[in-house]
């Protein structure tokens, strides 16, 4: 059954084969785990939330809209079961959060390519998508990570890891692709900045 796309899969599961959501679970719940990290670091947080997504699908797999994206379905399911934790913990003022959807509320019609980090830094022989792949870098790259918002973090995620385009990224996200990708525009020049700091201090 692992030959099945995920759409195909939630059929399945809709007339009650669990066997084909238990598939679905194994395909992605290490992509989700990895979300919903960028929301808490804490390892049993993360366990919780990413169980209670997989729950959710599954109690509202029938509501899943037949010719949408099932993988935006459930990144979706998973922000805001991340957020519903964040709250409880009131690990964050709520309105730092909001203040990040005021800078666009148009969205463009079309994605386009998917852009290099060369397209969006300066320095292109800094940062390149192999980045997240370097070992050596895994340490300073996950500091200059921990210094960025939630969401800003979860659109690199989504977007090199998951390989999700901006369209997909601000369904999650229930923000306009505009804002998306200027969060992803200042995210990147971010760590590229605090890459560059780390490296001047050596």
């Amino acid at each position: 059954m692992d030959k099945y796309t995920d759409e195909e899969l939630v059929e399945l599961t809709k007339t009650g084969d669990d066997e084909s959501f238990g598939i679905l679970t194994r395909r992605h719940v290490d992509h989700i785990y990895n979300f919903v990290r960028q929301y808490s670091y804490i390892k049993e947080d993360a366990d919780d939330i990413t169980q209670d997504t997989f729950l959710k699908a599954w109690k509202h797999i029938k509501s899943f809209k037949t010719g949408k994206k099932f993988t935006t379905w459930l990144f979706t399911i998973a922000r805001n079961s991340a957020l519903d934790h964040i709250k409880k913990r009131k690990a964050f003022s709520f309105s730092d959060m909001d203040s990040f959807g005021s800078e666009s509320r148009t969205s463009s019609s079309s994605d386009g390519d998917k852009p290099s980090f060369a397209e969006t830094l300066k320095d292109p022989e800094l940062l390149s998508p192999e980045i997240f792949e370097r070992k050596e870098l895994s340490k300073e790259l996950n500091g200059a990570m921990e210094t960025l918002h939630p969401d800003w973090r979860a659109v690199l995620i989504m977007h090199y890891t998951d390989e999700m385009t901006f369209e997909e990224i601000a369904a999650v996200l229930t923000r306009p692709m505009n804002t998306v990708k200027s969060w992803h525009r200042r995210s990147l020049q971010k760590i590229r900045e605090t890459l560059m700091l780390h490296h001047n201090d050596r």
